[in-house]
């Protein structure tokens, strides 16, 4: 029913909050419009498509009850961001956490929002839906970068005297990719690392022939090729390779759906058809995404790792690509490339008594939040 003094034209125009619960099914049947709405939106990435997020419940929460919230301006979407509902504890007090489907796999988390004065109004109906919705103690989003929507949902529940804990993280390395080619041998910015480069391939040129090419196909042997290289290892040594966890299945659905997209980009670099690095990464809009990086070992006096990231710049700049994303954590080896860092938060709202307790024990009178978080990544490697 339209209020009275409200007209029909616009009261068309106003963002209507919903919330659907069920399976992936709902990322599914989102799925389309969602991808439009990632397309027009001004911040995305892809850990934030609906495909990312639904390998992530396939290979990690299949069970998992969903909650997702969305928004519309008429028929069309403007706002989704969904979350996990499930029973947890913070600090050893129960709660019942709405929680972003993330773990250290994804780069970062957030929701998909339209831009501009539409896109506050939906974040502001975003919150007063979450405000509204019943069976929750703990909102919980991991991974998100600054400015980010959830970002300003958690603004939007502490401006309306809910408890809010922002938590930082690590930041993101990432760099620039000069046009200009000689800004582009200019880089990386530690000079030490340029003049190193240089010698290992005067070095690698005596020994035989480099290959660097770029697979935008799902390609099973070159998956495997890179799954067996990572593996061979400190990692597979460690058990923290992808075959090590057994997370092969994900890694190649998220393979196949990057590929029918066209945003897959797996970098291999090849010393007589030896493979001495590989990335797993994303071209997506004007970045790349370095997601997975693995590299043989027995190379290591070559720096192979600093070297794939070298040709991986070029074909970048080649291409018209502006950004190289790190994604994970700050590193001391990332330093040798850049500077630039995206700061990384955690933030967590709290509501009723369980809630409230919470917060007290973990934030107020405990260790801190950012001890309850422990190591958040799972992607560290040192490179080479």
């Amino acid at each position: 029913m339209t209020a009275p003094n409200v007209s029909l034209l616009e009261s068309a125009s106003l963002p209507v909050a919903s919330v659907e619960r069920g399976g992936a099914e709902i990322v599914d049947r989102l799925a389309d419009e969602w991808r439009d709405l990632c397309a027009e939106a001004v911040e995305t990435h892809p850990f934030y498509r609906p495909e990312w997020i639904r390998a992530y419940l396939r290979a990690f929460a299949p069970a998992a009850k969903i909650v997702v919230i969305t928004v519309r301006v008429g028929n069309r979407l403007c706002l989704v961001l969904p979350l996990i509902e499930e029973m947890g504890t913070f600090s050893k007090v129960p709660v019942r956490k709405l929680r972003a489907p993330v773990n250290f796999y994804a780069g970062r988390f957030d929701a998909i929002c339209s831009s501009g004065n539409e896109g506050k109004a939906a974040v502001r109906a975003a919150w007063e839906c979450l405000h509204e919705l019943e069976g929750w103690d703990l909102l919980q989003f991991r991974d998100a970068s600054e400015g980010s929507t959830v970002s300003q949902l958690a603004a939007a529940a502490k401006a309306d005297g809910f408890l809010a804990v922002q938590v930082p993280d690590k930041p993101t390395p990432y760099t620039q990719v000069p046009a200009d080619p000689a800004l582009l041998n200019k880089m990386p910015v530690n000079s030490r690392l340029r003049t190193e480069l240089r010698q290992v391939r005067r070095q690698l040129a005596e020994q035989g022939a480099l290959n660097f090419y770029r697979v935008d196909t799902a390609d099973p042997d070159a998956l495997d090729r890179f799954y067996r290289l990572e593996a061979g290892g400190w990692k597979g040594e460690a058990g923290t390779s992808i075959l090590g966890r057994g997370t092969r299945a994900f890694f190649d659905e998220i393979a196949e759906s990057a590929a029918r997209f066209g945003y897959l980009s797996l970098y291999m670099l090849e010393l007589n058809a030896e493979l001495l690095a590989a990335h797993f990464g994303f071209t997506y809009r004007d970045r790349y995404y370095s997601v997975i990086v693995a590299y043989d070992e027995k190379f290591k006096q070559f720096s192979p790792g600093h070297l794939m990231i070298s040709e991986i710049v070029r074909d970048c700049a080649a291409r018209g690509i502006r950004i190289f994303d790190f994604v994970g954590q700050d590193q001391w080896w990332k330093r040798k490339w850049t500077d630039e860092l995206r700061p990384v938060n955690h933030h967590f709202v709290f509501r009723g008594a369980l809630g409230r307790l919470a917060y007290s024990v973990g934030c107020r009178f405990g260790p801190g939040v950012s001890r309850l978080l422990g190591k958040t990544r799972g992607s560290v490697v040192e490179v080479s």
